[in-house]
């Protein structure tokens, strides 16, 4: 993110809180199960046990979540919403070995009664401007 551009210090012991979220596949981050996640494959899960049971459909299960150093953003706004945006390289294990994604990750929460909770999150394939240059070069067709 562009330097000085957004607050990134209000809130401090909130931001505090968010910041050191890495797994949002904790059930105590869920309100109710009140939660919606879009996958960098472009599926949908309405709540933390569904967005479970596609991977498990998939046979993935959720290894790790590494952020890209200095891409990590936290935005609280009024006290009681936060948007968290990051690169993240995501890891799933399946029986065929790790499977490997890379995206530009957000996320949304909402504080209630005191305590954060998880509610949106959506991944999408993050690709380099050399990448997208090569897919597009491979995936142009001329009408």
């Amino acid at each position: 993110p562009p330097p000085c551009k957004y607050d990134t210090t209000n809130y401090p012991e909130d931001r505090k809180f968010i910041n050191s979220i890495s797994n949002i596949f904790d059930p105590s981050l869920s309100l109710n199960d009140n939660s919606i996640s879009i996958g960098a494959d472009g599926s949908i899960a309405y709540g933390l046990e569904e967005e479970l049971k596609k991977f498990e459909r998939n046979g993935m299960t959720f290894k790790s979540v590494v952020s890209v150093p200095g891409t990590e953003l936290v935005r609280i706004f009024n006290g009681h919403t936060a948007i968290k945006t990051k690169i993240a390289d995501v890891v799933f294990t399946t029986p065929e070995g790790d499977l490997h994604f890379k995206v530009i990750r957000a996320e949304t929460y909402i504080k209630e009664n005191g305590k954060w909770y998880y509610v949106l999150g959506q991944g999408t394939t993050f690709m380099t401007q050399e990448e997208f240059d090569e897919y597009k070069k491979n995936h142009t067709t001329k009408n």
